[in-house]
């Protein structure tokens, strides 16, 4: 083999297909051609064809003389409505919308959720563990997720996106180190520290430390995870100055954090996520010492809030009622209702209030 050829030979990129049995090469063939869009890319041999290779965007297909069998071939098209086509040799194609960003009706509530002692996990993506702190998610419009991985070490992710509106990521516990599109070199989230990532930027999870965990509100709850098949990151020497769908990136950690008297044994510290978001979602800090108080208003209409006890212990006091509200714990406002936390030993709470009352197409277009 010469250099050349071994050059080339190391540059092909390796194909994974679906080997699919036909008894009728030809006539699959077109049918795959002129129905479905595929592309036609070698047929093998040129006398007496036995085999054939076909694609259509990430789907690659082997088809070869055999006894055939059911096969349904599902293509996306975008803005298509769901319809199929029945071809030779028992292929199917199956023609289905691209997946898009819905965001269900909000359904408002009140209301208070257990915390860490009562909370129940299940294994998500990358082997993170994950426990819902509004099992309820508002209808389905907004997911606050308490994440944790147990053991220290390298993450098994992947440069990876969100199609979503708003993504909230704060450090709960341990640390975690990230890397993110056009945000220069990987760096770590400390507890306390938390990050917005705006719809579509790239990210990975590189490494954390053992019993890490994260808090993570995202709107809408349920929205696409892509893998990024090109970008790799870090992308740059150093930061650069942008925006995703509007809003800007944001690190808030002890460089950029600023503590505020609010009232006599409360401190409160404002992300500056209000301003990078354009007003989509605003997140703070709420800091108590023992047996101080801490109130929260009402809001504007169509506003969701969402509290989590970060650590500590305390009660919370809603339409004149009193009950605990221990680290991990949640509490849910409707916009018309107040609540006053009281903390027993100090406490840390987490406040984030996200504006349902537009339409989701005023944040981002929603193609």
């Amino acid at each position: 083999m010469t250099a050349s050829d071994s050059e080339r030979a190391q540059g092909r990129a390796s194909i994974t297909s679906i080997l699919v049995p036909v008894d009728d090469l030809s006539a699959a063939i077109e049918f795959l051609r002129v129905e479905g869009g595929f592309e036609l890319h070698w047929i093998h041999p040129a006398d007496a064809p036995r085999a054939a290779r076909l694609s259509r965007d990430s789907t690659t297909i082997d088809l070869e003389i055999g006894t055939p069998r059911s096969q349904t071939i599902r293509v996306e098209e975008k803005q298509s409505p769901a319809r199929f086509l029945d071809g030779p040799s028992g292929l199917r194609i199956e023609f289905v919308p691209e997946p898009r960003l819905t965001v269900p009706v909000v359904v408002e509530e009140s209301a208070l959720y257990p915390g860490d002692a009562e909370g129940r996990w299940h294994t998500g993506r990358a082997g993170m563990e994950y426990r819902d702190l509004v099992p309820t998610r508002f209808g389905g419009a907004i997911i606050a997720s308490n994440i944790r991985i147990r053991q220290g070490g390298p993450v098994p992710d992947y440069v990876h996106f969100h199609d979503v509106l708003f993504q909230l990521i704060y450090c709960r516990r341990g640390w975690v180190e990230v890397v993110y599109e056009d945000q220069g070199e990987p760096f770590v989230l400390h507890a306390g520290d938390c990050v917005i990532q705006p719809p579509e930027i790239r990210h990975r999870v590189l490494r954390n430390s053992d019993a890490m965990e994260v808090i993570e509100i995202g709107y809408p709850a349920e929205h696409l995870t892509r893998v990024e098949p090109v970008m790799t990151l870090p992308n740059g020497p150093t930061p650069n100055v942008r925006t995703w769908s509007g809003q800007s990136f944001v690190r808030y950690d002890q460089n950029s954090r600023v503590w505020n008297e609010s009232s006599v044994g409360v401190l409160t510290s404002d992300t500056g996520i209000f301003a990078a978001t354009r007003g989509l979602a605003h997140v703070e800090l709420v800091r108590l010492d023992a047996s101080a108080k801490h109130h929260f208003g009402s809001v504007g209409d169509g506003h969701q809030r969402v509290i989590v006890a970060v650590d500590g212990h305390g009660r919370v006091t809603t339409s004149g009622t009193e009950q605990t509200f221990t680290e991990g714990g949640t509490i849910t406002l409707r916009p018309s209702d107040e609540a006053t936390i009281t903390s027993d030993t100090g406490m840390t709470a987490l406040q984030v209030v996200i504006d349902t009352s537009k339409d989701p197409s005023y944040w981002r277009p929603m193609v």
